[in-house]
């Protein structure tokens, strides 16, 4: 049995996150499957929060997934780094997960959630704007946000386009074949070909079915009452 044990639902983007640098870093766990939306007692004993993911080792544990990122990159150290060495690249790691936790991660759900058309097509005209103003932050060098190797915003991001066919069937929402993503094209492709985001990857029909209540407005979630309500991302 491994020394860490990672709760995660298969669904759960911020969850794919831990996932993501739990396989990327190398670290051997147990991996145990939670519905969030039947929380045990054995589990909120270890999140009060009930929310994946959570990572365990021990006696103590982690949540929160920007934080699970940045603690996998330390309690296990070593090539390959989540986090870069020199402080100012750290500071422009923080800041760029930090522009996709408060800009397109609330935009996706906004596509989603909102039932008005020309609501919709605000909040995907906005998504289009804040994948614009990322290319420009993306390192030059590439493939990924800051330079050769994946690393912190990387992982914030990649849950979600990942997903971006959900807003595609949902919200015919695309990409447009247009020079000004190229860059974001580029850092999609490698992304999506790494193995430790390949073997995170669900099953695209019950990704669908599972984000249904989305598309519909109805979803019981912390993250559908902070879109519905305009409140803050839990």
């Amino acid at each position: 049995m491994a020394a860490v044990k990672f709760y995660c639902s298969w669904f759960c983007p911020f969850a794919q996150r831990a996932w993501i640098s739990l396989l990327e870093k190398n670290v051997p766990f147990d991996y145990e499957e939670i519905d969030p939306y039947n929380k045990t007692s054995e589990f909120l004993s270890v999140n009060p929060r009930g929310l994946v993911p959570v990572i365990i080792q021990g006696q103590r544990s982690v949540y929160e997934s920007s934080v699970c990122i940045e603690f996998v990159d330390e309690a296990w150290p070593g090539d390959p780094g989540l986090m870069p060495s020199d402080p100012w690249k750290r500071a422009e790691s923080r800041i760029l997960g930090d522009f996709i936790s408060k800009k397109i991660v609330p935009t996706y759900y906004q596509i989603l959630q909102r039932q008005d058309k020309t609501q919709q097509n605000e909040a995907k005209e906005t998504m289009l704007k804040h994948l614009k103003d990322l290319c420009q932050l993306m390192s030059k060098e590439g493939p990924f946000m800051l330079g050769k190797t994946m690393g912190y915003p990387d992982i914030m991001l990649v849950p979600f386009t990942l997903r971006f066919y959900v807003l595609k069937h949902y919200r015919d929402f695309v990409i447009p074949e247009t020079t000004e993503f190229d860059r974001l094209r580029e850092w999609m492709t490698a992304c999506h070909a790494k193995d430790s985001v390949k073997k995170t990857v669900a099953e695209t029909g019950r990704l669908l079915d599972k984000y249904q209540r989305y598309a519909d407005n109805t979803a019981k979630t912390e993250v559908a009452d902070a879109i519905r309500g305009g409140g803050v991302m839990p």
